[in-house]
């Protein structure tokens, strides 16, 4: 009599292992509800196992959401150039703030002036040809909105922030009027002219936040004055000067 075949009985062994383990799920009370049979082989239901016990209907829970609104200030507006011929008012219409001014008459004779209906007033007072950079409204309140043109030939005008003064990180130079950016931490600086005008140096300087008179003079110049650096410098100069900070 040939062997009877053996019959395969892993399929009722696992039957009854998930059987026996629904028993001792139901026996132990739900302490892992919410778990079915067979998933422990996944890894959601390991994370889950490991969750703390709850009862057969979960609590709801409530979320607190938390926004912030954040304000940006939008940027200051693109430098402004305006264009003319001898004599002329120019209407401004900038926000409030330090502003920089590029003032440029190549071709000019006789009297050059350049007026402000803000604190600074007078910002430009020449003899013939000007090309040069000039503060405003770098004290607290000051606001111009116009500025007088006098001169007799073609001119341009620039009207911008900060960005208009170039950023220097060593020793500023240059010729004739100006005004830089002293990005260095300093106390005092070394400073030069060789001119044969009027030598003023202003500084305002961002660690104490004053505007000093560093040097007021006539002609060439060479000695050291204090300045409190980051500062932005204004230089009034018919010549070539230097600006060293330490």
């Amino acid at each position: 009599m040939p062997p009877r075949p053996k019959t395969k009985r892993w399929p009722w062994v696992v039957v009854g292992v998930v059987t026996l383990l629904v028993v001792i799920s139901v026996a132990n009370g739900g302490e892992r509800s919410g778990q079915e049979p067979g998933a422990a082989a996944s890894s959601a239901a390991a994370e889950l196992a490991k969750a703390p016990a709850t009862s057969a209907k979960p609590k709801p829970t409530t979320t607190t959401v938390r926004t912030t609104t954040t304000t940006t200030k939008p940027p200051p507006p693109p430098p402004t150039v305006y264009t003319g011929q001898g004599d002329d008012v120019v209407a401004l219409d900038r926000p409030s703030g330090i502003k920089i001014v590029k003032f440029e008459c190549p071709a000019c004779s006789s009297n050059t002036t350049l007026k402000s209906d803000g604190f600074e007033s007078l910002l430009v007072n020449e003899i013939g040809a000007y090309s040069g950079l000039r503060w405003m409204d770098i004290r607290d309140g000051s606001r111009t909105t116009t500025l007088t043109v006098g001169a007799q030939g073609a001119w341009t005008l620039t009207v911008g922030g900060l960005d208009l003064a170039p950023l220097v990180e060593g020793v500023a130079s240059g010729s004739g009027d100006s005004v830089v950016f002293l990005a260095a931490g300093a106390t005092k600086a070394k400073v030069g002219n060789v001119g044969d005008g009027n030598f003023a140096v202003h500084v305002a300087s961002l660690k104490t936040s004053r505007i000093d008179l560093a040097v007021n003079t006539i002609g060439g110049y060479e000695g050291t004055v204090p300045l409190a650096g980051p500062a932005i410098v204004q230089v009034t100069s018919s010549g070539d000067w230097s600006i060293t900070p330490s």
